[in-house]
């Protein structure tokens, strides 16, 4: 039997990546489960919506009108409320198996936290949203560099049950010398979630390739309906980045919090003794 996932444990690049896998391979029962049961609702709603505005789409475009309606809208804020219901689960999830000693908790206790936290996130995700595209307007690098230092914003607020100016600024600390070796791991988790999605994707395209081929169906309607479907079929394929950014946050807190102990035990011995004993009490 394998060890369990530790999960506050300092980790190097590869380890970040291959925990990551192997704490989806030891709990991928348990978390499909509360992704089912929790975001079904959501992850139906979405798809519907965003079907539905692929026809009027259609429609809209044939009649030369701008593919921009009201169904656009709403199958980005289905989506936009997916992602958040996805990604909280997962989060959520790991705060719980943290919490009962590195053990799967239940659809109803995962349940109980992204109740109490979703409000809380949906509203912080929304403002880290506009906070990077309006970097990005100014210019691109800033909402580059905002994004992947935001990226373990939500893992603090769930974690350490925090407020978002809590979160956001903890975030700065933690990616402090570690930007780039964030951007790796989100770079290579991304990758594997785009490899699994290619190699579904090709079939898919030979199929619409097919259809196309024996029926009068316009190809790029099929192409549009098929990707809706594929595309919320493998949403769970996200819970792989949302585990390792999670994991990328224990890692970092573990080496941040160590470092500044030892520190603070460096300077103990070296301070004289009335301000030794005001370290002492700070900490």
């Amino acid at each position: 039997m394998q060890e369990k996932i530790e999960l506050t444990k300092a980790r190097a690049f590869g380890e970040l990546i291959e925990d990551s896998i192997q704490f989806f391979k030891q709990n991928w029962k348990p978390l499909l489960r509360a992704y089912f049961i929790i975001c079904g609702f959501f992850w139906l709603a979405s798809l519907a919506v965003s079907l539905f505005d692929v026809n009027q789409t259609a429609q809209r475009v044939a009649l030369g009108e701008s593919r921009f309606g009201y169904t656009y809208f709403m199958a980005m804020g289905f989506s936009l409320i997916s992602h958040v219901m996805i990604m909280l689960t997962v989060t959520c999830y790991i705060a719980v198996y943290k919490d009962k000693g590195n053990e799967p908790g239940g659809v109803d206790e995962v349940w109980s936290y992204v109740k109490y936290y979703f409000f809380r996130v949906a509203g912080s995700y929304i403002a880290l949203l506009a906070l990077i595209c309006a970097s990005a307007l100014v210019f691109l690098v800033p909402g580059i560099y905002f994004a992947i230092v935001v990226s373990i914003t939500i893992p603090i607020m769930v974690i350490e049950n925090s407020t978002l100016g809590y979160a956001f600024s903890r975030s700065f600390v933690l990616m402090k010398n570690r930007w780039w070796q964030t951007l790796g791991i989100i770079i290579v988790s991304e990758l594997i979630i785009v490899a699994a999605m290619f190699s579904v994707g090709i079939p898919v395209g030979l199929i619409v390739w097919g259809t196309t081929f024996l029926t009068n169906i316009k190809g790029s309607d099929i192409y549009l309906y098929a990707t809706a479907v594929v595309s919320h079929l493998l949403q769970f394929l996200y819970m792989l980045p949302l585990i390792t950014i999670t994991l990328t946050y224990f890692s970092f807190n573990e080496q941040t919090d160590q470092g500044a102990l030892f520190e603070r035990i460096e300077m103990i011995g070296k301070n004289k003794p009335d301000t030794a004993g005001q370290l002492t009490e700070e900490y």
